[in-house]
């Protein structure tokens, strides 16, 4: 009897720990390549909330956010310093361009903003991930 309790608690505690969290944070992550193959940005787009952050190798003043069919800017702002934060409400899901300006570049990256909590199921329906994954 004592070993099968044991082994009961033994299993739960295994299931607890190793149980999967649905309401777990669902990020995209890009990034982008310098030509030397060093990581010039990366972009995260939280797609629960209305937030991207973006995070370069180098300080940056000046960023946009650009229609990926017309080019035209739909949003810009200046920074300083490697990171920001920006808020996305304002723009419709669907992909777009990211150019970064630093002193000496522009790095130019596509992203797709997507706020929605399955966006892997929408994902997978457009093939951008395997099932499965």
């Amino acid at each position: 009897m004592k070993k099968a309790i044991l082994t009961l608690i033994f299993n739960l505690i295994v299931i607890v720990l190793f149980a999967q969290n649905a309401d777990k944070e669902k990020r995209l992550k890009y990034v982008s390549l310098a030509p030397d193959g060093t990581i010039a940005m990366t972009i995260y787009n939280d797609t629960t909330s209305n937030n991207i952050k973006l995070e370069s190798a180098i300080d940056f003043y000046k960023y946009e956010i650009l229609d990926i069919n017309s080019s035209e800017t739909v949003y810009h702002s200046i920074n300083k310093g490697k990171t920001c934060i920006f808020d996305v409400s304002n723009l419709v899901n669907g992909s777009y361009k990211l150019r970064i300006y630093t002193d000496n570049f522009v790095i130019t990256s596509n992203i797709t903003i997507l706020r929605a909590k399955n966006f892997d199921k929408i994902l997978r329906k457009d093939g951008i991930i395997a099932q499965g994954e």
